[in-house]
């Protein structure tokens, strides 16, 4: 009745055993890959909160993006993994060994008609490709793993939607699509991606093209439901939060002829990093016009094409994913305009397109013999890629010396390699790089960076004394100042005021504490802030207000928390009650 196996052969078994042994064996040295100092600090900071709720994880809030399912994901990874990285980069690496054997599955499922290898081969392509290792390596990267995984699910429900001619599957299809855009926008673009993988399914079964043009109008009513569900989620969000979708809209827009030349070169961009990678940054802040030539030599291959063939119809859905990250480009609203992760997505697709494209020709020019030693040979280069690239981020500072060796003139890159070389010791290489980022013309937000970096490599390794009269020279009001050099100037408060006398010097240094607690707090909701606050408050003898700082404490402390008995005791003894 229908071509849509209801279970794996026994070839496919140990095809999807392979993958996952493959993909496994890869990156298992990217499990002790340290996290990356760009965007995983901040992201164990927000979810490794014990005060942090399920509901304020997966609400609308501040920010400009709206993923609850990676918020989730991040919250999960608190709460059961404790965020050891190590397990938090073996998540990734699991994820994407599930998206290279759902690609398989896909590849199967809509070509039962093509040689068993070729799903296969895009399978390979996919998983060993070093442009995909950013995105699998860095723990942030993970948004577009997880997408991808709904994308892929999305794609296996509509095949069954076309083969078994139930709406249900389809509606499934959107549904999947849904959560998939819950972890990162881009999935969204499987709406009209699935357009082209009805056309491409079509080409495969001519026979039952009313079956799917039943489907594209059960397609086409689910999909317009899911559009006009986040048209009223991103209006909610820019109405009430002052973000979304709107936010990129306000940015900035070159002429009509500046945009075209933009989107042309960076689409030939990530051509070119698909059919050679190399060499592979995690930083990119420029985009050769050079590129123009890939990106008109794509579109000019792409036209000349049989208009039926399912290869291109996979192609252009590539494309179809490559429009967000063209928009990045476009209008600006990432810090890099182009980066090696956003392939992660379109790379499913263009995996296997173009595996369908070399088997078919090597088929149409007689040379399939040398078809299997050719795709071992790009295998092999595109795995020891793979395993070169994940060595180089198993160390932060090889990883940062190697991108900005490649941009030399993006400033955010030697703020970071200087907070690296800080952190090692390297306090002379450290002074360079703020040096080099601050003469390279900085935004606004990375010279508040470049002077908070400025003021710890001051303090470094220097007595607490003279610590506390560098931070006092340089920072202004707290609420004003940067939360790392609160906290820093809060430890060096800590430690002078248990060794200073009574007198004039350790009340001044009390109040500065009591203020700086408050700020604290105010940012971290830790009410062990408030604790030590009213231990403050009693040595400068204010024992009502010490009292209402105790109260707070131990009303915001949790039941284990071993301040919270004692925190009480002093409310009820110092408090408005007593």
């Amino acid at each position: 009745m229908t071509s849509f196996p209801e279970s794996l052969t026994v070839r496919d078994s140990r095809a999807v055993l392979l993958l996952i042994g493959v993909v496994v064996a890869l990156f298992l040295p990217a499990v002790w890959c340290p996290s990356n100092p760009i965007d995983d600090p901040g992201i164990l900071s927000v979810y490794g909160n014990d005060l942090l709720t399920l509901a304020e994880v997966v609400s609308p809030g501040g920010g400009y993006y709206y993923r609850p399912l990676i918020a989730l994901s991040f919250y999960l990874d608190y709460h059961v993994l404790a965020q050891d990285i190590r397990l938090l980069h073996l998540e990734n690496v699991l994820i994407h060994a599930t998206n290279a054997v759902l690609l398989f599955l896909f590849g199967r499922r809509l070509f039962p008609k093509a040689a068993s290898v070729v799903p296969l081969a895009a399978a390979l392509i996919f998983a060993l490709h070093p442009v995909n290792t950013e995105a699998v390596n860095w723990i942030a990267g993970r948004t577009d793993p997880l997408a991808a995984l709904f994308v892929l699910l999305a794609g296996l429900a509509l095949c069954r939607g076309l083969a078994t001619g139930r709406g249900r599957w389809t509606v499934a299809s959107v549904a999947l699509t849904l959560f998939g855009a819950l972890a990162k926008e881009t999935a969204l673009f499987m709406i009209p991606a699935s357009f082209l993988i009805v056309q491409a399914w079509i080409s495969q079964h001519p026979q039952r093209s009313d079956s799917a043009r039943r489907q594209r109008i059960v397609l086409a009513a689910a999909s317009l439901a899911l559009s006009l569900l986040f048209a009223f989620l991103f209006s909610y969000r820019a109405l009430s939060h002052g973000n979304s979708v709107a936010t990129l809209m306000q940015g900035h827009r070159p002429d009509l002829f500046g945009s075209v030349l933009v989107l042309l070169k960076s689409a030939g961009f990530y051509v070119k990093k698909m059919l050679f990678p190399w060499p592979l940054n995690i930083a990119i802040d420029s985009v050769s016009a050079w590129y123009l030539v890939p990106a008109l030599a794509a579109l000019l291959l792409l036209w000349r094409s049989p208009k039926t063939s399912p290869w291109l119809a996979m192609t252009c859905t590539g494309f179809m994913f490559l429009m967000p990250p063209l928009a990045v480009a476009l209008f600006g609203v990432a810090w890099t305009p182009v980066a090696e992760r956003y392939l992660y997505i379109p790379s499913l697709f263009f995996s296997l397109g173009g595996a369908g494209w070399f088997f078919s020709s090597a088929a149409s020019l007689g040379k399939q013999r040398l078809a299997a030693p050719v795709l071992v040979s790009v295998l092999v280069i595109l795995a020891f890629g793979t395993w070169q690239r994940i060595s180089v981020w198993r160390d932060n500072i090889a990883l940062y010396r190697d991108a900005v060796a490649q941009s030399p003139d993006f400033a955010m890159l030697h703020n970071t390699l200087a907070v690296l070389y800080a952190k090692g010791g390297r306090i002379d290489e450290a002074h360079r790089e703020l040096n080099l980022a601050s003469s390279l013309e900085p935004s606004e937000l990375l010279k508040v960076l470049i002077r908070k970096n400025r003021i710890s490599l001051a303090i470094y390794g220097v007595p607490p004394e003279e610590a506390r009269r560098t931070l006092n020279l340089y920072l202004g009001k707290p609420a004003q100042e940067d939360t790392e050099l609160l906290d820093a100037l809060r430890k060096i408060d800590v430690v002078l005021i248990r060794k200073a006398p009574a007198g004039a010097e350790r009340d001044e240094m009390s109040r500065e504490l009591v203020e700086v607690n408050e700020e604290l707090y105010a940012r971290t909701r830790d009410p062990l802030l408030l604790y030590h606050t009213g231990q403050l408050l009693l040595g400068l003898g204010e024992e009502k207000r010490a009292g209402a700082y105790f109260g707070r404490s131990f009303g915001a402390a949790s039941e284990g928390a071993y301040y919270k008995a004692a925190a009480g005791k002093l409310a009820a003894k110092y408090g408005e009650g007593r």
